[in-house]
């Protein structure tokens, strides 16, 4: 019986360590799958930056060159200039360097110790030496000087030089007096179809230590980066390799060194071994799961480059080994109160046999009348195997619990992101399919109107609609995201049949959808990406899918978006180009162009709109429509916006101080939405004001109709306090937007600006004349000036003028031009006599 019990407690015991393995495994295998993926995202994002700023400092240093002849001293501002500048958005960054081919000249900064530019230099102002100095300049004092040094037989020189396109350099030795390990991005500066000279922007693998170690300081585990060949380029502790090994001994760190034997028997690993998890043991610290997977780094970075990743199973599942511990506990405890019933049945059950043996006693010594009373009773003892079976119970549900929430979706029940990638993950279909990403366009006000609950019902119906229209197909339907469903098609060869699935998709958000008393229309758009998106090409997908929704939701008339190649170069475009803006505001690149406006009843021009153009050393005269957009989505309009006002500002008071323009001008300056909603917007407008000297009066700030409908509360609480300052309020683009006449009286404002697109041809469009008919009789004694956009022939003047309009700013008159071919005099002969 003992035995039994005791076989019974060995096999539960074997059971819940086997659940446990089986668990760690899996859970563990996909938070290792997804840290080491955020590592390779993060490292992109890491090595992407230092890049693009190197090909932006070579790029404007070849601009410099082709206009004018740059000394030594200008070459050294230069480079101090944008290393100060770039050191300060990417500490990383150590060393802006450029050698000279004509002459071998080298000319550089680096970070010292105490974050202090130093200066490094190899030019006949050095006697052709290099020379590292303790300060910025050549008077300061010489830490370090090779007499033989050579920027054009650097390893960071000779690819740049032979190749003549930006690139990343392999991991090389410095030549200074550290000699440390570095990496470089590299960039030719080509002047006139020569290369002149290569830029350089060293990042140490000390630094690429701490980007690992701040990512690895909580794990307790280990994460480094090697190459092809085994060698170590940074890891997550403390200490640096001090030169370039293949798999060195790290120092003080037993997890990184268990972690290096794992993997350097069989380098580099097959194919087929990426993304699997190893594990392996240390003494006193327990069990450690790992995994190697390949960075995909997009061109120019052609190295093959792994990141290998271990971290603890403690770490990994401590809930699955807290669970663990309390059911070895709680068997152990079932276990001695089973011992003590069977002792208890056992001595029941041995009673007679005592009574037997005392009465054979008895009757050998002449008792012969003792008789055994004791009645011979045998009672089976219940087994615990129903009691330890649920324990086990318990322990599959928990897993079940992990790995469901981990694959599906709580509140529509569909796959997760995580699920759909797992489910798509082995499929091998033979043919094209289709991978669709849904979203719910202006969802935000869709949850703010209805609440939580609201928003919730909407998602819950639109998963259904997506379940049934998937019904009896093999799709594949998830919530990849808040507002964001994805749908995967295999039965999509063709082009014509994934269009027409798209539109099938589409189709289930013309029904409106009853959420309580309520009936609410909800529209989508879609980004698509049509061939073969499934195995490992997934995540790929899935990222290309959502650039093409992006695309979707800027677009005006298209409801949906193929992807394209070009979107994602538009991306990176999009982040050069928001890189060089940047810049631009530092250096107060913008500038101001004027388009005036004539008063129609004499012809005088009154006053002007102040329009901003971007003049760029790299790009030239930069359209707004270009940069705008951009502006805004960063967040930069705000200073834009601030330094063109100021700049009109100061530009109006010259203007009539000069006597150019009269003392009633009008300046107008545009308004962004984005400007007004900062808080302390107000606050700087007053600043400017008093700086400038303008007086309020002369001051409009135009507004568009669009985004006052986007913000009512504006119109009530920032354009009222605009106005208590005295400075005057346009309406911009009026007509195009949504408001109404009850709408108008309720806001401040001074002027209505009619759209050009009225004015028109509205001398051939009698629809568009009576619009604008009916906007003067509309405002007629609400004391609002109307200023009509676009005007381009004298016909459009002269009914302009009848109609009552005050008003006019167009082509006809003049275009937008710097201030200097501003006109002053009153136009004759562009307005016919009446």
């Amino acid at each position: 019986m003992f035995l039994v019990l005791t076989l019974t407690l060995v096999v539960i015991i074997l059971t819940i360590n086997n659940h446990y393995r089986t668990s760690s495994q899996f859970v563990g295998k996909l938070l290792l799958d997804d840290y080491s993926q955020g590592i390779g995202l993060d490292l992109r994002q890491y090595l992407q930056h230092p890049f693009n700023a190197n090909v932006f400092v070579a790029d404007r240093l070849a601009a410099r060159l082709k206009t004018t002849p740059m000394s030594d001293n200008d070459l050294r501002d230069y480079l101090f200039s944008s290393h100060t500048s770039l050191y300060q958005a990417m500490p990383y960054m150590q060393v802006l360097s450029v050698g000279v081919d004509a002459n071998g000249d080298y000319f550089g900064y680096r970070k010292n110790q105490a974050d202090q530019s130093v200066l490094m230099e190899r030019s006949d102002a050095t006697q052709g030496a290099l020379r590292i100095f303790d300060g910025r300049t050549l008077s300061a004092n010489i830490v370090y000087q090779d007499s033989h040094y050579d920027p054009r037989v650097r390893p960071w020189y000779i690819p740049a030089f032979n190749r003549e396109q930006p690139r990343w350099t392999d991991i090389y030795l410095d030549a200074d007096e550290i000699g440390e390990v570095s990496l470089s991005a590299i960039a030719p500066v080509l002047v006139r179809g020569n290369v002149w000279g290569v830029v350089a922007s060293d990042i140490k693998l000390t630094a690429f230590n701490r980007f690992l170690s701040k990512r690895q300081q909580k794990l307790g585990g280990a994460l480094f980066i090697v190459d092809g060949e085994g060698r170590m380029i940074a890891h997550s502790g403390k200490d640096s390799p001090s030169n370039i090994l293949q798999f060195p001994s790290i120092t003080n760190n037993v997890v990184l060194n268990h972690t290096i034997k794992e993997i350097s028997t069989n380098w580099p690993p097959e194919p087929e071994k990426l993304g699997k998890s190893f594990h392996f043991n240390i003494t006193e610290q327990g069990q450690f799961y790992g995994t190697v997977k390949k960075i995909t780094l997009p061109p120019p970075f052609q190295h093959e480059w792994y990141v290998v990743v271990a971290l603890p199973d403690q770490l990994l599942l401590e809930s699955l080994l807290s669970q663990q511990k309390i059911s070895i506990y709680l068997v152990i405890a079932m276990s001695v109160i089973g011992l003590i019933i069977v002792y208890l049945i056992i001595r029941q059950l041995t009673r007679p046999l005592r009574d037997t043996a005392e009465a054979a006693a008895k009757l050998a010594s002449g008792n012969l009348t003792y008789r055994i009373n004791t009645p011979a009773s045998l009672r089976e003892i219940a087994i615990l195997k129903e009691a330890f079976n649920n324990m086990s119970g318990k322990m599959q549900e928990s897993f079940n619990a992990l790995r469901q929430q981990i694959r599906q979706d709580n509140l529509t029940q569909l796959y997760t992101r995580e699920g759909l990638v797992e489910q798509v993950s082995g499929l091998r279909y033979h043919s094209p399919n289709t991978l669709v990403i849904l979203g719910v366009n202006s969802f935000r006000d869709i949850n703010d109107s209805l609440g939580q609950e609201g928003g919730d019902t909407l998602l819950c119906v639109i998963a259904q609609r997506l379940t049934d229209l998937a019904d009896g197909s093999n799709m594949l339907i998830a919530r990849v995201r808040g507002d964001e469903f994805a749908v995967l098609s295999p039965h999509t060869t063709n082009r014509t049949q994934s269009e027409v699935l798209v539109n099938q998709l589409l189709s289930l958000f013309n029904r409106p959808v009853t959420i309580g008393n309520d009936d609410v229309l909800v529209d989508a758009c879609a980004g698509v990406v049509f061939g073969y998106t499934y195995g490992d090409a997934i995540h790929e997908s899935l990222q290309h899918a959502g650039l093409a929704l992006s695309e979707a939701k800027r677009s005006d008339a298209a409801m949906y978006v193929y992807f394209e190649a070009s979107m994602q170069a538009r991306v990176q475009e999009q982040s050069r180009l928001l890189l060089e803006l940047h810049h631009a505001v530092q250096h107060h690149e913008f500038v101001v162009f004027y388009q005036p406006f004539v008063r129609l009843s004499d012809g005088c021009f009154c006053g002007a709109e102040a329009l901003v153009r971007w003049e760029s050393p790299n790009r030239g005269m930069v359209s707004p429509v270009e940069f705008i957009p951009i502006a805004e989505q960063s967040g930069l309009i705000n200073q834009i916006g601030m330094q063109v006002l100021e700049q009109a500002a100061f530009d109006t008071v010259a203007q009539i101080k000069a006597g150019l323009w009269p003392v009633d001008y009008q300046l107008h300056v545009n308004l962004s939405a984005r400007q007004l909603l900062s808080a302390d917007f107000i606050d700087k407008l007053e600043r400017v004001l008093k700086r400038t000297q303008l007086p309020p009066k002369n001051l409009t700030l135009e507004i568009t109709e669009s985004q006052l409908m986007s913000h009512e509360h504006l119109a009530t609480s920032g354009l009222t306090k605009i106005r208590a300052l005295g400075i005057k309020i346009a309406i911009d683009d009026f007509g195009t937007g949504y408001s109404s006449l009850a709408y108008l009286h309720q806001m401040a404002f001074d002027s209505l600006k009619i759209d050009r697109s009225f004015v028109h041809s509205m001398t051939e469009n009698s629809t568009n004349q009576r619009i604008i008919e009916a906007v003067v009789a509309m405002t007629r004694g609400m004391d609002v000036h109307l200023v009509a956009e676009g005007i381009e022939t004298p016909e459009e003047a002269a009914r302009l003028r009848e109609i009552g309009c005050h008003y006019a700013q167009g082509f006809l008159f003049a275009k937008p031009l710097p201030l200097a071919e501003q006109p002053t005099e009153r136009v004759t002969d562009k307005l016919p006599t009446r």
